[in-house]
């Protein structure tokens, strides 16, 4: 993380498809460095923290894609009406799909990252970052009081500069209309089956 005192997701992109989802993100929140913007940066960072911790090799852009697109689900626009995580994976997919150097196989570890956030039971199988997202989320949900080694200290300088301003007040929000507009999906973000 630099030593900035603040940093933004525009301070994070470089490719074009990583400006892309970061557009896509504000198109879809109808907000600039807002809440979920954020949340999607910090969770991005987390998963780099956690892999330079492990010596894990990833995928930086994957990551990166991952990280500001896996809660646009919640969003219209992007939601297909069926369970949040499925449809920000397609949304995902979509935005990946034809783009230079998205393979099928970056673009299926995206939708997975994406997808199976949420999920209870760890994620390696399925690959390293799919894995450091769900951690990620779950740093991010906790509080830091659950934090995989990245270490209180970290966290806490993460937070300053990457304030969580909002995010419970955003997450809330889009529970509360997944609640009243798609009730029998909501269970499913945890127990999928899978």
């Amino acid at each position: 993380m630099p030593d900035s005192d603040r940093l933004s997701a525009d301070d994070l992109v470089g490719t074009e498809t990583e400006h892309e989802a970061l557009r896509r993100v504000r198109e879809l929140t109808g907000d600039e460095d807002g809440p979920m913007e954020r949340h999607g940066v910090r969770c991005f960072l987390i998963c780099e923290k956690l892999a330079a911790e492990a010596g894990l090799r990833v995928d930086r852009e994957v990551l990166l894609v991952a990280g500001l697109l896996h809660d646009m689900g919640f969003y219209d626009g992007a939601s297909r009406n069926g369970v949040y995580v499925e449809d920000g994976r397609e949304f995902a997919v979509d935005l990946l799909s034809g783009r230079d150097g998205w393979s099928p196989e970056r673009i299926r570890l995206c939708g997975d990252a994406i997808e199976r956030h949420h999920e209870v039971r760890s994620q390696w199988g399925a690959g390293s970052e799919v894995e450091l997202m769900r951690r990620a989320d779950m740093v991010e949900l906790s509080s830091g009081v659950i934090d995989y080694g990245a270490g209180r200290s970290w966290i806490r300088g993460l937070w300053h500069a990457v304030p969580r301003d909002g995010i419970y007040g955003e997450i809330g929000k889009m529970v509360g209309k997944a609640l009243r507009e798609r009730p029998a999906t909501v269970p499913q973000i945890l127990i999928r089956g899978r």
